[in-house]
């Protein structure tokens, strides 16, 4: 039986995550109903995708070398 560490945490047994598609990473929602507790994945929301739109805009047309380079910076880069 799992215990509750003294930061609350509790881990999530191995058939309950499997029935429930919960995967490392996964939110997870706990709901309080008529004194019981509920546990749901989380489903991934359109808002999730919609950040990353932007970002991912401003690679198109760009090989992956290219943007690598920039990610890594040169040596003359000061964040290096």
């Amino acid at each position: 039986m799992p215990r509750v560490t003294q930061k609350g945490q509790v881990t999530i047994p191995q058939e309950i995550r499997s029935v429930l598609k919960i995967r490392k990473g996964d939110e997870v929602v706990f709901e309080l109903k008529k004194g019981k507790v509920w546990l749901e994945r989380r489903h991934p929301s359109i808002q999730n995708i919609r950040k990353y739109v932007g970002f991912l805009g401003r690679l198109k047309g760009r090989d992956a070398d290219e943007i690598i380079k920039d990610l890594r910076g040169g040596p003359d880069d000061p964040g290096r």
